[in-house]
């Protein structure tokens, strides 16, 4: 069924409180810039360097939740993360409990939170016809209907692997995302040399049955980590269809069926043989495809899922590399664990000497 709570007039606001896992401690609001005042801003970034230069335990959480606070500015994300930087380097300079490599560990947590994919609400449509140049798979049971223009992927096929692999049927009237297989750790496919976008669509499981993680929470793309943004169905992106032409016609009334399912888009820079998809936690997966980043994509967005952020990692690498080049320019004094810091625990300078001071012996 279609997802009908998401209404132009309520285009910018988030619905529900979604279902979130404990991980983040506050719930990214999706719509418009997240950008806050600096003086605040050095403010948020302060109290939690406070934190983490007590070592205190939940600070990698904190981390997130302070980061994912400017979710989907992903220039605002990076801005939270260079303060970050900038206050704990200063924080763990005074600092004897600091964690052993805090630096590189907040910048590797940052990188993967402004290339986060966002999951978006995929809906079906009654024509789609595989772009040229694209790959594309049909994932589900053996011997199910195969949406034309797809490549069958069953429970047994070498391009797959997991534990316990099981396809499901939810509805036949979609050969695409009507059915899927659960449990999916890994998917392989050669592909020519060169930049692809990647779209995985999941199974369309009636509404009670949809969950927030079914890609888990982080991809692997040629072993580059892709951060899966956590959120349940009514914080999804509305809305996207494997569908070919303008918006305006692929989501007339007429033209849209009944159903709908996660889904997520990420580009991938791929140096020839086979490209790698894996799934940590586990997947479903009910359609992938595989199309150059160049061409118009054959997964269309409607203006309210162009209007609300980024639901590809398009542009995050300028982003990490704003975080790396932030990270080399701190002062040489680095904070304890990433420089004569082994364990983490750096002892300060003496004091200078005060009063009477003994000459240094020189025998």
């Amino acid at each position: 069924m279609l997802f009908t709570r998401f209404v132009p007039a309520l285009a910018g606001l988030v619905l529900g409180v979604g279902a979130l896992t404990s991980a983040f401690a506050a719930p990214p609001q999706l719509g418009g810039s997240r950008s806050v005042a600096p003086t605040v801003l050095v403010a948020q970034a302060n109290d939690l360097a406070d934190a983490i230069a007590r070592n205190e335990g939940d600070w990698r959480n904190r981390v997130r939740s302070y980061l994912q606070a400017a979710y989907p500015d992903r220039v605002a994300t990076t801005d939270r993360a260079i303060q970050l930087l900038k206050s704990v380097n200063s924080k763990c300079l005074a600092s004897r409990t600091c964690p052993p490599n805090v630096l590189n560990e907040i910048a590797l947590i940052s990188k993967g939170s402004v290339c986060a994919a966002y999951i978006i609400d995929s809906v079906c449509v009654r024509r789609f016809t595989v772009p040229r140049g694209a790959q594309a798979f049909d994932f589900g049971p053996s011997g199910q209907p195969v949406y034309p223009g797809m490549r069958a992927v069953s429970p047994g096929d070498p391009r797959i692997t997991g534990s316990s692999l099981t396809g499901v049927r939810y509805n036949d009237a979609y050969p695409a995302s009507g059915d899927s297989i659960i449990g999916v750790t890994g998917f392989k496919t050669p592909m020519p040399e060169g930049k692809y976008r990647v779209v995985l669509v999941s199974g369309k499981r009636p509404l009670a049955q949809a969950v927030s993680t079914p890609f888990g929470r982080t991809i692997q793309a040629n072993g580059r980590n892709i951060e899966v943004m956590v959120a349940g169905p009514d914080r999804w992106l509305p809305r996207g269809a494997l569908a070919n032409g303008s918006p305006e016609q692929v989501f007339a009334p007429n033209n849209v069926l009944p159903g709908s399912a996660a889904a997520i888009v990420f580009d991938i820079d791929h140096r020839g043989g086979d490209l790698l998809l894996q799934f940590p936690q586990s997947a479903e997966i009910g359609a992938l495809m595989i199309e150059p980043a160049g061409q118009p994509s054959g997964f269309v967005l409607d203006s309210t899922a162009q209007s609300m952020g980024p639901v590809s990692n398009s542009g995050c690498l300028e982003q990490e590399s704003r975080i790396d080049r932030a990270l080399a320019e701190l002062p040489q004094d680095q904070p304890p664990g990433v420089r004569n810091c082994p364990g983490g625990l750096c002892q300060p300078p003496p004091p200078p000497c005060q009063g009477a001071c003994q000459p240094l012996s020189r025998s």
